[in-house]
């Protein structure tokens, strides 16, 4: 007996498949109409959204145009109405976010010493693993950005100084506090904590930055451990900073139990804003009342948005509900397409242009990946291709792949790229060394291996050849 499909039927379960698949595969098995279409489940419940995707896409170009566009442009396409387009159009601002330095509300004073030590604790309290942080001031100690900057021991020999400096840089702070946690103890600085601190020190001082204090955190209790006592600035300039240094002498050594006047610091009770209402807008639609309390929570783990795009799905789980982790990183994943969707393949790039792109395509990513990009004889780029996942480091299987991609398009030259989450640009001993090998096979195939990216959130760095 012949059998027939219900068509009525047929796409039941459509939309839990897809958004398992995204789960598990993440991004790069869908087009683009796909992640587009799947981002509209939050706001059109009932309707077929794979149409309307193709329309939007159709009517503005690419992603890009679907997300800048007013939502009065937005609600000219057939079956947006204003919700979506008002969605679509907040969705649009994840990119002003990402990257941009975090000021916190005017008023907020960082030259109470204990006060600083219970922001770092508020951080550290919920956290089972050993991390660097930094906070980075202006010259009147207001904060303008809080970054995570190692996932390893202090006193490891693989904190740097370069990272800090460059972050410095970039967002025009004039002073760093650092700060890193003990999750299982001792609370006291051991010689290589105070190896490393020296070691910052010398170099921030050098590079006119001022490092006013570093804190260790362990348990309930946090001390400091004290920092250069010469500084190459003119600290007669900046009396907030001052203020805060002679604070510090009165307290290094000493053991502070941080929930004590928890609640008095202004610290500790005013955050980041900023991200914080945007956070709480775009999470209305999965999570509903929950949305503000999601956004707390997510921040005070977190510190950024980009930090909570970049965390994985199951972590994210432990904090907010399963639906409303799958659609961060769906947001995470849209955010990568719309910049990766607007580098063409065929033409000639800048180094800038390329390193973008490379930056683009890791937004979101909680794990390492390896990526080749290889390009014809005229430095036009043919193409890019996913190496592997997990640790980089100079396995057999990994230059085999690489050097199979390369000859495959019959590339005269590549480029490497992988990343660090929540890493810093660093080079690791693996990245130097997984180079060298690649650097020489290529080589030995007269193809070129022009650069070899490193990129953490918004940073890009590149291995030395």
């Amino acid at each position: 007996m012949e059998k027939h499909i219900d068509e009525s039927r047929i796409h039941d379960g459509h939309r839990s498949r897809m958004l398992s698949k995204l789960a598990i595969h993440g991004q790069h098995i869908f087009d683009t109409y796909e992640l587009l279409e799947m981002l509209l489940y939050q706001v059109i419940p009932y309707k077929d959204t794979n149409p309307i995707s193709k329309n939007l896409l159709y009517a503005f170009g690419d992603l890009e145009g679907v997300l800048t566009a007013s939502p009065e442009e937005l609600i000219k396409v057939h079956s947006v109405g204003e919700r979506t387009a008002e969605y679509l159009s907040a969705i649009g601002g994840i990119s002003d976010i990402l990257g941009a330095e975090i000021v916190c509300d005017d008023g907020i004073s960082f030259s109470d010493y204990e006060d600083v030590g219970r922001y770092f604790y508020d951080h550290f309290r919920d956290l089972n693993r050993s991390q660097v942080v930094a906070l980075f001031l202006d010259s009147s100690m207001r904060l303008i950005e809080m970054k995570p900057m190692y996932d390893l021991d202090y006193n490891s020999g693989g904190v740097k100084a370069k990272p800090f400096i460059d972050e410095a840089v970039k967002c025009h702070a004039s002073v760093v506090i650092t700060a890193h946690n003990h999750p299982f103890g001792p609370l006291y600085p051991t010689q290589g904590d105070r190896a490393t601190n020296k070691l910052l020190s010398d170099a921030m001082s050098m590079a006119g930055i001022v490092h006013a204090e570093h804190y260790i955190v362990s348990g309930d209790y946090f001390i400091g451990i004290g920092s250069l006592q010469t500084f190459s600035v003119k600290l007669s300039q900046m009396p907030e900073v001052s203020s805060f240094l002679n604070a510090k002498n009165s307290h290094n050594g000493k053991l502070h139990k941080a929930e004590e006047g928890e609640e008095n610091s202004p610290v500790v009770t005013k955050k980041n804003t900023r991200d914080r209402d945007f956070l709480a807008k775009l999470l209305v639609y999965p999570a509903g009342t929950n949305s503000e309390a999601y956004a707390d929570m997510l921040l005070a783990k977190y510190m950024t948005v980009e930090n909570i795009l970049t965390a994985g799905i199951n972590e994210l789980a432990l904090s907010v509900d399963e639906r409303t982790a799958l659609y961060l990183k769906l947001l995470a994943f849209i955010t990568s397409r719309r910049e990766t969707d607007l580098f063409s393949f065929g033409k000639r790039h800048s180094r800038t242009e390329i390193a973008e792109y490379f930056k683009a395509l890791f937004v979101g990513e909680s794990v390492e990946k390896i990526y080749i990009m290889t390009f014809d004889s005229k430095d036009r780029a043919i193409g890019c291709e996913l190496l592997g996942s997990g640790t980089v480091n100079s396995s057999d299987v990994l230059p085999r792949k690489a050097i199979e991609a390369a000859i495959s398009v019959s590339a005269s030259s590549v480029c490497l790229a992988h990343n660090h989450p929540f890493g810093t640009t660093v080079a690791s001993g693996d990245d130097m060394n997984l180079t060298k090998i690649l650097d020489s096979l290529f080589t030995s195939c007269e193809i070129k291996l022009l650069d070899h990216f490193i990129v953490a959130g918004q940073l890009c760095d590149t291995v030395f050849l």
